[in-house]
């Protein structure tokens, strides 16, 4: 008996009587007529046949409905789909009674996991998924040498999948097992990076960084090295990233450790000259923590065995961090109010650095003070100060106390025109000094901060520059502030003091940390912002160009120690410009110049030019020249680095520095980059350097990353 034009309201009865009544409710639909066979009560839907079943869409050429038991085959081209798990597979059966889809010897997509399964129970009622023995991929299932892996069992949630008896293998290679793992659907299961390379101090080596995501907030892995002139480098790494609605942390560990094999005179000596030891090794600890919009935990940790260490087996993190600093803080934020403690602490004998053991500090943010226009803040901190280096500070340790109060009364005309008078007073006391007394000073400010902000428009547009219509913004800034004494004292040991700096000082007295060391002031901050937007295709304006202007006139001038001569009454001219006219255009730069003989102290300039498709050109500059009594260094070195596409996967770059202190280019790169099997990401280099300290004039490398979707 065929049966054409029925409704599926008529089919979900029909199977219900097929079932005895006691089944779960589902839709059936097909492009040609459905047969009914009564002698076998079997329903054959043939031609597009799908099935509604919960949460389910099964598609088949053809599917039979049986009695006994309630069951459902489908069969031909079967495809599942709930929107979040997708199956292709040739023959599957439906339990009506039960709700449960069992699949044979199929193909699933998860995400962005892809599944050779034996064996599936899908539960048409919840998201819950259970299988034996699978093969998973992150990306096509394809690619040769990807990563993957073979499981006995899992069971797929919402947010990961959870697995027992557990292979990580790149291609056929079993690389690690794990009895059970909980991976995250929304990351990578498996990382792998690979530094190739040949150099005189190492010889041939291999660098391997790795992680296995063991659960959905913890993935472990480790470093692996083999140099072939200094021995094996070994150590483990892990990484948390757990994130829940009130609480974030994301941390990471990394160790290595090695023994190393090289001569005296190739390991050298460290940064205070002293020989480098042979059992050599670093450890990076970084971890930071958000809790309920209210907590905040930062904290950054270097311990190395020698100041070299990372230089010679880990050079790019050297470059990132060449001194690194270790730190932790807590602070917690209230209604108007910030509590914090931190702690600057140096694990490394061989740095000087002053160590903060810890500071605690209650920092009272700007509020109105009662019903007034008056604005006032105020912090209160204690601190430990230590350095083992007692002749750099004049002791070796103190206590202090720090107290902090201020007060301002803005006024002005709505955005225009702001006047902004201010007064504050900081006080410090010293405990157990050079002869164990206890001595403070207390030091004041006054002065007043004037702002303006012009703005103009214009209807101009530009097809060829995206220009729609133009907005330029003008803020002309004026600070002055006097602090009529520092109150010096020769038995306060300078634990914060003045140091080298090619950033704009801070003239707040709030802000500066200078405090151990800090002089007389008398003077005033000239400075202009401009900004030039248009519209854009969202909310935001796009930003075509900024410049800044900045100039302090100093009316009280002190002695300059690095000079050893008064200071000078126009300080440097910074001067910061960005012009971004289009998105194949990007130009910055940033320079100082002494005002008074138009000497050039600081110049940094990045132009960039490319064409998306094609190639990237990358053109800069980076002059310095520091003049001190007995310090007197320049650097001025240009850069020029040029990368072309060859194809959608694959490009070259090839870049140069030369070196203007020396008449050389210091450094010349050739590099190949491009997708291998569209598994890896693969670069090969060659680098040649003039005159260099620990590295190599010749260094050849190979990195190799497993690609992250």
């Amino acid at each position: 008996m065929l049966l054409s034009n029925v409704p599926k309201k008529f089919l979900t009865i029909l199977l219900l009587i097929l079932s005895n009544g006691i089944c779960h409710a589902v839709e059936v639909s097909s492009n040609e007529p459905i047969e009914y066979i009564a002698d076998k009560e079997e329903l054959v839907v043939k031609g597009d046949a799908k099935i509604e079943a919960g949460n389910f869409i099964i598609q088949a050429d053809e599917i039979t409905f049986h009695k006994e038991p309630a069951m459902a085959i489908a069969s031909g081209n079967v495809k599942i789909d709930n929107k979040k798990v997708y199956i292709v597979a040739d023959r599957i059966s439906y339990d009506i009674n039960s709700g449960l889809i069992h699949v044979n010897n199929s193909k699933i997509k998860v995400h962005n996991y892809y599944f050779r399964i034996e064996n599936i129970d899908l539960d048409t009622d919840n998201d819950v998924q259970t299988g034996l023995n699978a093969e998973i991929f992150h990306g096509s299932m394809d690619q040769k040498f990807a990563s993957s892996i073979f499981v006995k069992s899992f069971k797929i949630t919402n947010e990961s999948i959870k697995t027992k008896d557990t292979k990580f293998k790149i291609g056929p290679a079993v690389i690690l097992y794990l009895p059970w793992a909980e991976i995250d659907t929304s990351s990578h299961p498996f990382y792998l990076e690979q530094n190739y390379g040949l150099n005189h101090s190492n010889g041939i080596y291999l660098q391997n960084n790795f992680y296995f995501g063991v659960n959905k907030g913890l993935k472990l892995g480790g470093l692996l090295d083999f140099y072939a002139r200094r021995g094996i480098l070994a150590g483990p790494a892990l990484k948390i990233d757990h994130r829940s609605e009130k609480n974030q942390i994301f941390s990471e560990v990394k160790f290595g450790f090695i023994q190393d094999r090289a001569s005296e005179e190739q390991k050298g000596v460290d940064i205070k000259s002293e020989p480098v030891p042979s059992n050599r090794h670093f450890l990076e600890f970084s971890y930071r923590q958000h809790h309920d919009d209210r907590i905040d935990i930062i904290a950054r940790a270097t311990a190395l065995s020698d100041s070299e260490v990372e230089r010679d087996f880990r050079k790019a993190w050297y470059d990132r961090n060449q001194q690194p600093g270790s730190f932790a803080e807590i602070s917690y934020r209230g209604q108007n109010y910030i509590a914090s403690a931190f702690g600057q602490f140096e694990p490394n004998t061989f740095y000087s650095t002053t160590q903060q053991i810890p500071e605690l500090c209650i920092a009272y943010l700007p509020t109105k003070l009662f019903d007034t226009k008056l604005i006032h803040s105020a912090h209160l901190g204690v601190v430990k100060l230590y350095n083992r280096d007692k002749d750099l500070y004049g002791a070796t340790s103190v206590s202090r106390a720090d107290i902090y109060y201020g007060i301002s009364l803005p006024l002005g005309y709505k955005d225009f025109f702001t006047i902004k008078p201010i007064f504050g007073t900081r006080t410090l006391v010293y405990d157990r000094n050079f002869d164990g007394e206890t001595y403070g000073k207390n030091i004041l400010q006054s002065g007043f901060d004037i702002n303006m902000k012009i703005t103009g428009q214009s209807d101009y547009t530009n097809e060829t520059f995206s220009i729609n219509g133009l907005k330029h913004v003008i803020t002309p800034i004026i600070q002055y502030r006097v602090i009529p004494s520092g109150n010096e004292s020769t038995k306060i040991p300078k634990f914060h003091r003045e140091c080298f700096s090619v950033e704009i000082p801070s003239i707040d007295l709030d802000d500066m940390r200078n405090v151990d060391d800090l002089q007389r002031q008398n003077m005033v901050r000239l400075g202009i912002k401009n900004s030039l937007y248009t519209q854009s295709g969202s909310y935001v304006p796009k930003q075509l160009m900024r410049m800044d202007v900045f100039q302090d006139i100093l009316f009280a001038r002190n002695y300059d120690s690095f000079r050893q001569a008064p200071q000078k009454k126009f300080s440097d001219t910074y001067l910061m410009v960005g012009i971004y006219p289009t998105p194949w255009l990007n130009f910055d730069i940033h320079s100082k110049v002494d005002p008074t003989k138009l000497h050039l102290h600081e110049l940094k300039t990045t132009t960039v030019i490319k064409d998306a498709d094609f190639w990237k050109l990358a053109f800069s500059t980076n002059y310095l020249k520091f003049d001190g009594v007995n310090l007197q260094k320049s650097t001025e070195q240009y850069g020029l680095f040029f990368t072309f596409n060859l194809s959608s996967q694959t490009s070259i770059t090839i870049g140069s520095q030369y070196d203007a202190k020396i008449h050389k280019f210091s450094q010349q790169r050739f590099s190949l980059s491009g997708m291998l099997w569209n598994s890896w990401l693969v670069n090969v280099g060659i680098t040649t350097r003039t005159h260099v300290k620990r590295e190599d004039h010749i260094q050849f490398d190979w990195h190799l990353r497993l690609l992250d979707f």
